[in-house]
């Protein structure tokens, strides 16, 4: 039997054979309760449940750090995430996923709120730092590195920084909400060219939106 045909044997067409490797980890930051969920530090969970609804996965596993469901976007294998823990904790989640599907850090996606950015702005990275974000403090801890994808919303930035967190734990005025929204619906459109191999053309579609910038942000 030929080296071809004993893979054939081993690995039928369409079994893919293990060859894919991990998969994407897409976890959107957030802080759990009702009563945080319409708030600028949530706009990243608001991406997720565009996600989950365009897959129709039921987010059916649960534990005490998140609850996540493993699905395919843009032909890919995914696992979509929502910690339950806040924000300043969002790496507990993340720590349970990369133990348990072995995912590099080049594959873990996070999509999150900015303050630094024009509301309903969408901007990708594929390193960085925290830019004062608590929940990517939390997760480059975790990691031990600042080299991991990202999805950044835009929600504005308060007049001062002693604003900043009522800013992000305040809601929305209607107006500035439908862009917001409308850039969440984007940031999902983005994320599944990324886990489809498409990062530089997420880029550069993306990127490009903002504020008439024509840079790519690595």
């Amino acid at each position: 039997m030929g080296v071809s045909s004993l893979l054939e044997k081993l690995f039928p067409s369409g079994s893919g054979g293990g060859s894919e490797g991990p998969p994407w980890i897409v976890v959107g930051l957030g802080n759990p309760g009702a009563e945080y969920r319409n708030t600028r530090h949530n706009v990243g969970w608001w991406c997720m449940d565009e996600l989950v609804r365009r897959t129709g996965v039921e987010l059916n596993r649960k534990r005490k750090e998140l609850r996540f469901a493993e699905t395919e976007l843009g032909g890919t294998t995914v696992v979509l995430a929502y910690p339950r823990t806040f924000m300043n904790r969002s790496g507990l989640a993340l720590n349970y996923l990369t133990n348990r599907f072995k995912t590099d850090h080049d594959k873990i996606l996070i999509v999150t709120d900015d303050i630094n950015l024009n509301p309903g702005s969408v901007r990708i990275r594929k390193k960085g730092g925290p830019g004062g974000h608590n929940g990517l403090k939390s997760i480059i801890t975790t990691l031990g590195t600042n080299e991991f994808p990202r999805v950044r919303i835009g929600v504005g930035n308060p007049d001062s920084s002693a604003e900043q967190v009522d800013h992000v734990l305040g809601t929305f005025e209607p107006e500035t909400r439908d862009l917001v929204k409308a850039a969440s619906i984007r940031a999902a459109d983005a994320i599944t060219m990324i886990v489809s191999g498409e990062f530089e053309n997420a880029m550069n579609k993306y990127n490009a939106r903002n504020n008439g910038e024509t840079s790519i942000s690595t």
